[in-house]
């Protein structure tokens, strides 16, 4: 199963990873982001972008200004982020090079009560980012963002700087979480524009899926194309008839294609296997197939093939 983290695993491996997914995920701890190869590191970046920022607990508390999108509410019974101040702990997370003179700080941001992260199965990360000059060979703030999205599950997410094209840049965001027999991970992916991260996200889609815990049949449907393993002891059998629901264990791995201008094609490749509920008695089928994405006017869009991840 593909988690948080960049690396997929081989698709055989998938079924034998479903019971132990839920947990690793819930206590997955946060990325190390490596130094900036400009003679400064995350950790200064984030102390002028949060005055009084150190790497203890103490000092990773801060207190955020969220504005009004998608996730955030102003009742927050209904919500861990809500409009207007907001109790985190704050995490640099990544730094991106503009140009010589020019950086962009991602921080990760987790709620926070007593102290301590609030963070829950539902609660997504919010991302902020931060931009930096450089004068007279000192880093200083030249621009706060502030929260650009909301992504993943515990508040935690994996971020990667991604190229789109010789003078582009990406962040890509991976997530995903298990619940009910189901698990999943997703990607989504925004584009820098001189250093401001757009709101709006140029790719969002599913990448994996797999659901072999969810019944009892599963396992037995979607062999021999994956390899049998114990049932998920906190799995319950719902008794429904196998024609009533599909089986399935999928997961993908992806590239783009960075050219010196224009964003390069987005091309996934998913492999894994699929038992669907009106063939039940029939062997699954085996999925290996591949989709192309373009970008146009902001966005990545098919243009060939299909994200075969039922949703979940």
């Amino acid at each position: 199963m593909r988690r948080f983290f960049p690396h997929s695993m081989a698709w055989l491996a998938l079924a034998t990873m479903a019971a132990a997914l839920m947990a690793d995920l819930a206590l997955a701890a946060p990325q190390q982001p490596a130094p900036a190869a400009t003679g400064v590191t995350p950790a200064q970046l984030a102390a002028l972008a949060f005055p009084g920022w150190s790497e203890g607990a103490a000092g990773r508390l801060q207190t955020v200004t969220l504005p009004r999108m998608p996730g955030v509410t102003t009742n927050p019974a209904r919500s861990a982020w809500t409009v207007g101040a907001n109790q985190v702990l704050v995490e640099p997370r990544l730094v991106l090079r503009i140009d010589a003179s020019h950086l962009t700080l991602v921080a990760g941001l987790v709620p926070a009560e007593d102290g301590k992260s609030a963070a829950n199965h539902g609660t997504p990360m919010a991302l902020a980012a931060y931009q930096f000059e450089q004068h007279d060979g000192a880093w200083k703030l030249s621009g706060r963002q502030g929260v650009f999205g909301l992504r993943g599950f515990y508040g935690e997410a994996s971020l990667r700087a991604v190229p789109l094209a010789g003078q582009r840049q990406a962040i890509a965001v991976e997530y995903g979480s298990c619940w009910q027999g189901y698990c999943g991970t997703w990607l989504a992916m925004y584009e820098l524009d001189k250093g401001t991260v757009r709101r709006e996200p140029a790719l969002e889609m599913a990448l994996s899926g797999i659901n072999v815990d969810s019944s009892a049949d599963c396992v037995r449907r979607l062999q021999p194309l994956i390899k049998p393993h114990p049932q998920d002891p906190a799995a319950k059998d719902d008794n429904t008839a196998s024609n009533s629901h599909d089986c399935y264990a999928i997961e993908s791995s992806w590239t783009i294609d960075a050219t010196r201008e224009h964003p390069g094609d987005f091309t996934i490749r998913y492999q894994g296997a699929i038992s669907r509920a009106d063939t039940y008695a029939a062997p699954p089928v085996a999925i290996d197939q591949r989709q192309v994405l373009r970008y146009s006017a902001g966005k990545y869009r098919a243009v060939s093939g299909f994200n075969p991840v039922p949703p979940i």
